[in-house]
């Protein structure tokens, strides 16, 4: 009986080395494997040109963790060599920066645009070729694109009513016009060559010095902030106005055709004598309606238009009716907030030394919520206006070329066209920005653009 165990261990112990030695020999014959994997862009950046060099490329295998980098090549193309077989995570990673994006792009970023790639549980088992796309995120914004103050004939157009702005999607992405907000900027309106500025509440460059405001404790308030004339607010329910990469929205002071005449509030004809002036502003998306603000005495060419969503007044600024500066003293901005603006402070213009129950105050808007902002000036030199908008906002200013109601517009100049998409030109400098429709265009279509 103890011969037979001995007989048996022995067994036992041949068997398992007969295994080891078989599963020695099978890890023997896993041999090592290389993973190519080649990088590209989507179409619209790889139209712009965006370098794949040093695109930081990470396998990862699933089973051990063990994790390789590589940088890609000029081509985009990275090779892993000599690795274990088994399933991987590809990742990759590319940063451009703000300069070099804005240079190919040209956009306005402020912060570096990172591209991401992501291949999930690729199952290698032999030398292997992969593809990736890199993609990112939002990449632009809504801008001011054309503006239409200057308005049509006194006698043969629609003066001032027909005035319109309308704002673009410049991004790569979907975006929501719900609670931006829209308003007028306030500032010295006087000539700047008849600004005295012996007065003390003048800047250098003759714009109102807010630090002198009644009130104002904020040592930046010159650059840190706009102060508005007038705020309006689109309505909706956070995704109810969509807009579209490459399209628009435009907001009319009167959403009517403004090429027939039409009866007004008081029951009398506005007439138009010559309709090419002018323009169809009856399929805006939105419209300024003041007729129903109980403390105004509403123009009567302000009819509320029903098929046309009406803007939330915030405040409108005295007017009674979305009244651009036919002479081009005015800056425009857009912008949303998570607060309500109603809560920010509001301040006399610095020129008032004492503040009485009609006295007008303007809203402190902070210039870091800000989205876009244009600045206006007068057609003429010698008239033109100290500059309405901070630098930061807004680094230059446009105008038309023949003054007011010429039907001219000032209009966003084309950056380039990118897999259909038109990109607006955004440098933060609407002198170099923007140029001029000779009759504004509420189409949307390619007359309404230019180079």
């Amino acid at each position: 009986m103890k011969k037979n165990s001995y007989f048996l261990i022995l067994i036992f112990l041949l068997t398992v080395a007969a295994c080891k030695k078989d599963n020695t020999s099978g890890n023997s014959d896993v041999k090592p494997v290389t993973i190519n994997v080649n990088l590209s862009y989507e179409a619209e950046n790889t139209e712009l040109g965006m370098p794949l060099e040093k695109t930081q490329v990470k396998i990862t295998n699933l089973t051990t963790t063990q994790t390789y980098t590589a940088a890609a090549g000029a081509d985009g193309s990275v090779e892993f060599k000599d690795v274990a077989p088994g399933n991987y995570d590809v990742s990759a990673v590319q940063t451009i920066s703000a300069a070099d994006y804005n240079l190919k792009a040209g956009t306005n970023l402020t912060e570096a645009v990172v591209f991401n790639g992501i291949l999930s549980r690729q199952s290698i088992v032999q030398n292997s070729k992969l593809s990736m796309v890199l993609k990112t995120g939002r990449v632009g914004d809504l801008v001011i694109k054309q503006i239409y103050y200057s308005g049509s004939h006194v006698t043969n157009g629609a003066v001032f009513r027909d005035q319109f702005v309308e704002i673009y999607n410049n991004s790569n992405a979907t975006l929501y016009a719900d609670s931006l907000y829209f308003g007028q900027t306030v500032n010295v309106s006087s000539a700047l060559n008849k600004v005295d500025f012996s007065k003390g509440y003048y800047l250098s460059g003759g714009q109102y010095d807010w630090t002198k405001s009644i009130g104002m404790s904020d040592s930046k308030a010159n650059t840190d902030y706009v102060y508005m004339s007038s705020l309006f607010m689109i309505p909706g329910n956070g995704k109810q106005y969509p807009v579209l990469p490459g399209t628009s929205i435009i907001i009319a002071a009167n959403a009517m055709n403004h090429k027939i005449p039409y009866i007004g509030a008081d029951g009398k004809a506005i007439p138009i004598k010559d309709p090419s002036l002018t323009v169809d502003l009856s399929k805006a998306d939105f419209e300024v309606y003041l007729g129903n603000q109980s403390d105004i005495s509403p123009l009567a060419s302000d009819l509320d238009n029903p098929s046309v969503p009406n803007l939330t007044v915030i405040d409108r600024g005295g007017n009674r009716d979305l009244v651009i500066d036919v002479l081009g003293r005015d800056g425009l901005v857009i912008f949303k907030s998570a607060v309500d603006p109603r809560i920010w402070r509001k301040f006399a213009s610095p020129d008032v030394n004492q503040i009485i129950a009609t006295t007008k105050t303007y809203y402190q808007v902070p210039v870091n919520v800000l989205i876009d902002g244009v600045g206006l000036n007068h057609t003429t030199v010698n008239n033109r206006v100290p500059k309405y908008m901070n630098d930061v906002v807004d680094a230059g200013e446009t105008f038309t070329t023949k003054g007011s109601y010429s039907s001219q517009s000032v209009v966003r100049k084309t950056s380039k066209t990118v897999n259909g998409r038109v990109i607006l030109k955004d440098t933060n400098n609407s002198s170099n920005d923007f140029g001029v429709l000779n009759m504004a265009d509420a189409s949307k279509s390619a007359s309404s653009f230019i180079n």
